[in-house]
């Protein structure tokens, strides 16, 4: 008996929970200017939950997925969670720990570049059934990594909506994506031998 699970629809859900987070941190923190440490502290477990399970899947992806296909997939899909993953996890405990950002922005901008690569790449190879949503999704995704550095280092009020917008909008992209792939994939599941 064959055993294999597709928890793509999953995790493009926490994909669209971890930008509409980030995007109400971003407003809270630094379009209304207001800084709390029960609302860092239970932001930065938010983070390091979903980051967790974002890092485990970006593993799944990166080293298990199932050939033939898998090298291209696991670039495609597992690469990117990973690095979101592990920002998260970065940003959760420098929150926890009442640190700098400005590392966690390091991070996000250079996860934000390798975003965008992977998701103009996966377009030209038409590696979705549709391209121009993922490459939608990982612009969202990548544009705003980027603008999180320059928003941590200036505190720009409006750089803050613009950012929470693209996370927003990047969120909403995810589950429009990945709900209707749940009855897709348990549609495919149901009927396999």
């Amino acid at each position: 008996m064959t055993v294999f699970s597709d928890p793509l629809a999953a995790n493009l859900t926490v994909l669209g929970i971890i930008f509409v987070g980030l995007a109400t941190y971003v407003v809270y923190r630094y379009f209304m200017g207001k800084e709390s440490e029960d609302m860092d502290k239970g932001f930065s477990y938010f983070l390091i939950g979903t980051g967790f399970y974002a890092l485990i899947y970006g593993l799944f992806y990166s080293m298990l997925w199932p050939e033939p296909e898998g090298g291209a997939y696991s670039i495609l899909f597992g690469d990117p969670l990973l690095l979101l993953g592990l920002a998260s996890l970065i940003a959760g405990y420098i929150i926890l720990k009442k640190a700098s950002l400005m590392f966690a922005g390091i991070m996000a901008f250079f996860s934000g570049i390798y975003a965008i690569v992977s998701g103009y790449d996966g377009y030209l190879d038409k590696m979705t059934n549709s391209p121009i949503a993922m490459l939608l999704l990982y612009l969202g995704a990548g544009i705003s990594g980027i603008l999180v550095l320059p928003l941590i280092l200036t505190k720009n009020k409006w750089l803050a909506i613009l950012v929470a917008v693209i996370m927003v909008l990047t969120g909403i992209l995810a589950f429009i994506i990945g709900f209707p792939a749940i009855g897709g994939h348990l549609k495919d599941f149901a009927h396999a031998p």
